[in-house]
């Protein structure tokens, strides 16, 4: 992905979000710490580049899927993603997600919340992969390649 790109696409999600500062607020309650509204700045004008748990936050917050449509819709390395081994990772993460869940429900401590936050976060990202791939295809539409 181009890093303009990232940046046009991120910017986007800060104001689909309500601005800069309910942006922060949202990624800040996603990752467990505060976020500078200057990093924030700097991301959108393509001067860092875009964090993949931030984005995942924001896009989660405004229920857009850029992020994941834009990498759904470009084939690495000249050919399609295996849809077997797709699925597979999906299960995958979402089994991780359900025992990470089991053992947070199960200790009640911060720690295994923290990680069961981001198994789930995990397993959604590439449950999110796997319907905008079939999607994709139940629309009949030509995955963009590489010139």
């Amino acid at each position: 992905m181009q890093p303009k790109i990232a940046a046009q696409m991120f910017d986007n999600l800060v104001t689909q979000a309500g601005g800069k500062e309910a942006a922060a607020s949202v990624i800040a309650s996603a990752v467990g710490h505060s976020i500078s509204i200057g990093t924030l700045t700097k991301i959108k004008n393509g001067q860092l580049e875009v964090p993949l748990l931030w984005a995942w936050a924001l896009m989660d917050a405004t229920r857009n899927n850029c992020f994941d449509t834009y990498r759904a819709s470009s084939v690495r390395d000249g050919g399609e993603t295996c849809l077997y081994a797709l699925s597979g990772e999906a299960s995958e993460e979402g089994g991780q997600a359900v025992c990470a869940g089991i053992r947070a429900a199960q200790s009640g401590d911060a720690g295994d919340y923290a990680a069961a936050v981001v198994e789930a976060r995990e397993a959604s990202a590439k449950f999110d992969e796997m319907a905008v791939r079939f999607e994709a295809l139940a629309a009949g539409v030509t995955p963009i390649r590489k010139a």
